[in-house]
């Protein structure tokens, strides 16, 4: 199935007021009452992800007695979807993950065997489960992520290794049909970046597996190491492991300012209903509008004196390629004597931080320097003139004065040299003359 929106950023340049837009769609998360693995899926569906569509996904998982329900539930008076699992025609209590390694179950236990009243599965057996869904390979990628993310914790948590991590029954069905709804979703949404706001925790213990744990929860606050969240003044756990695993995966950015145009407004609700605050999950779809002056850059400079010169010519086309506004080299002589090159990038603000992502990544440089520089720059265009040589694409500008200079597009030149087995010297005359 295609994606349900649009998908790609679009850029457009007007050269008389010198301002320049990228625009992207995104997705943005309001998690103020917290997030699980059904929240995420029923905002999904509210925003219009289509239902019948996660309902193929899942019969393909091939899991007995499984169906899948969307009802329009209030939650502090205000509306929204929530998505429920059914298993043998009762609903599922998704609340969360429960683990144990293996040596920890009371006696030898088979993947999906009973043991204590539970049965279990290890990751390799919910990896099997996942991969027969019929959904593009990058849902089965995120889904596989999403368990990995979570049995990585775990396994550490246990201090054992990331086999020997057993998913126990309860919530097992239903979570694997929520993480794989909740991919499947997302990927349907369409989006370049996903934004999340306000992640609330919870405050006080939630019974385990293991006995009653802080909240949160050892396996959500590991996964949500590095990332801002708060504790809310419900006490219950407000965002669950399978949630926090979803926004490990799939949140580019957390608390970030943006300006966004909104274009769906989707809410995905809990299982209960608290006072105080509405158990939902706001889900905004929309695009967002990075204006930036052409009179306004990010200069972004690194020193390389180990790369070959193969290397800094791919480096400088891919700079390109990924929105730089210009990119060069200029040979330099570092200490002791090295040869090398300056890098210089031109960038606007809303593509920076990824060009010095690559420029950190993928060239020898143990650092960028990067600072906001002032340019003048002159009113151009392109436009295409009628010549003795036929339609030719020429880049026009105005100076200061008000006159207008134009020089023919350099693919233009190297086109005519190719096709009228002339110099370039002789071209530039005739077209120029």
């Amino acid at each position: 199935m295609p994606p349900l929106f649009g998908l790609g950023r679009t850029a457009s340049i007007d050269h008389g007021k010198g301002r320049s837009s990228v625009s992207m769609r995104i997705a943005v998360f309001d998690a103020f009452a917290g997030v699980a693995g059904d929240m995420w899926v029923g905002a999904c569906l509210d925003a219009g992800v289509p239902f019948a569509a996660l309902q193929g996904a899942v019969r393909s998982l091939a899991l007995p007695g499984v169906a899948l329900r969307a009802d329009k539930v209030l939650r502090g008076g205000l509306a929204g979807t929530h998505f429920v699992v059914e298993v043998g025609g009762e609903a599922a209590d998704a609340g969360g993950f429960s683990f144990a390694p293996l040596a920890a179950t009371r006696g030898p236990v088979a993947p999906g065997a009973a043991a204590s009243g539970h049965a279990h599965r290890g990751l390799a057996d919910i990896e099997r489960i996942v991969q027969r869904a019929d959904v593009p390979p990058a849902v089965v990628a995120d889904c596989l992520a999403v368990y990995r993310a979570i049995g990585e914790v775990e396994a550490k948590a246990h201090g054992c290794s990331l086999e020997s991590v057993h998913f126990h029954e309860v919530g097992a069905i239903d979570t694997i049909v929520d993480v794989v709804c909740a991919c499947f979703a997302t990927h349907l949404l369409a989006v370049e970046q996903v934004h999340c706001h306000g992640l609330v925790l919870g405050a006080g213990t939630v019974h385990a597996e293991h006995g009653v744990l802080p909240v949160p929860a050892p396996a959500t606050a590991a996964l949500l190491t590095g990332i801002p969240a708060r504790y809310g003044s419900v006490r219950s756990e407000r965002t669950t492991p399978t949630g926090a695993a979803l926004l490990r995966t799939f949140v580019d950015h957390f608390d970030q300012p943006l300006t966004m145009v909104s274009e769906r407004i989707g809410y995905g609700a809990g299982t209960r209903d608290f006072e105080g605050t509405p158990n939902l999950l706001r889900l905004t779809l929309g695009t967002v509008l990075a204006t930036t002056s052409a009179l306004e850059l990010v200069e972004l400079q690194c020193t390389l004196d180990t790369a070959t010169g193969e290397q800094v010519g791919w480096l400088l086309d891919e700079l390109l390629a990924r929105g730089a506004v210009d990119a060069f080299a200029t040979p330099v002589t570092m200490k002791k004597g090295r040869t090398g090159v300056l890098l210089t990038v031109l960038v606007d603000a809303a593509r920076a931080n990824p060009l010095q992502t690559f420029l950190l990544e993928e060239s020898t440089t143990l650092g960028v320097r990067r600072h906001v520089v002032q340019r003048a720059v002159l009113e151009r265009w392109q436009e295409t003139r009628t010549t003795v040589f036929g339609a030719v694409a020429f880049k026009v500008a105005r100076l200061p004065s008000g006159a207008v200079v134009a020089r023919p597009e350099d693919d233009e030149l190297r086109r005519l040299c190719r096709e009228q087995g002339l110099g370039r010297a002789e071209l530039l005359r005739r077209l120029l003359g």
